[in-house]
């Protein structure tokens, strides 16, 4: 990242910018570009300097890797995620299904304004798995509306925790989408169908919360559990598209 601000500090900074801007999201842990041609790739390339990485969401897969390196230069590495949807009534019904049948004793809550000790719960266990935390300002809806989702064990333990949001400007080609992710689970507790589970309350609540007319979420291509849990989720591979980092910086990490 470049001079004295973290990534965080530079997404509320621009927060009120950002959220006014079609073509870009605010991701909590990166700035997304939605639509490069609505944006201008001089802007893009003048916010990649200030950002150091930059996130390009469910972009066409076929022509997305091409364009960065010829509009953006070879010095970044190009990690993608490939992209799984569903319309919200899928998603609703598979998730719901999931929560309903579920046998599982650990207590499930969500909420769009956590308090700070159960962002501090959330963010541990983030760290815990290696998946970069969100500030504490998204996780309490203070950029784009957003809701946590969390599973405790009966000794009050949080075991699985996941965050969603509705990041995307109502005129961008991503209007209404509900974007999932964030999933972590304790590595004591893996093996136990959690990560579905808490996935499916995310997607439940806040299908019920945002009234989005499509739920998203990605996953990389070798993690087949991630995978399976979106799929479990009712969501499906799109083949045709992927979230990329242009990661110039070398501070993007997570799984």
């Amino acid at each position: 990242m470049h001079g004295d601000l973290s990534m965080a500090d530079r997404l509320l900074r621009d927060k009120d910018w950002i959220a006014r801007t079609p073509g870009l999201a605010n991701g909590g842990i990166a700035l997304a570009v939605v639509e490069p041609d609505t944006v201008g790739w001089s802007k893009i390339a003048s916010l990649l300097d200030d950002y150091g990485f930059i996130a390009f969401a469910s972009a066409d897969k076929q022509t997305v890797f091409d364009q960065i390196r010829k509009r953006l230069g070879d010095e970044g590495d190009l990690p993608y995620w490939d992209s799984f949807t569903a319309s919200a009534s899928v998603a609703l019904s598979a998730s719901d299904g999931i929560i309903q049948s579920s046998d599982n004793a650990s207590t499930l809550a969500s909420d769009q304004f956590p308090d700070a000790d159960t962002i501090r719960e959330v963010v541990s266990l983030n760290r815990e798995v290696g998946v970069s935390p969100l500030p504490a300002w998204y996780k309490q809806s203070e950029g784009p509306p957003s809701l946590t989702s969390w599973i405790r064990s009966i000794d009050g333990r949080m075991i699985a925790c996941a965050n969603g949001s509705m990041r995307y400007h109502s005129d961008s080609r991503m209007a209404g989408t509900y974007y999932v992710g964030s999933v972590s689970v304790s590595p004591s507790n893996r093996g136990k169908g959690l990560g579905t589970l808490v996935t499916a309350l995310l997607i439940r609540d806040g299908v019920r919360a945002f009234s989005p007319t499509t739920v998203t979420g990605v996953a990389q291509p070798t993690n087949m559990p991630s995978r399976a849990m979106l799929t479990r989720c009712g969501l499906v591979h799109d083949p045709s598209r992927a979230t990329v980092i242009y990661n110039r910086s070398g501070a993007f990490h997570t799984r």
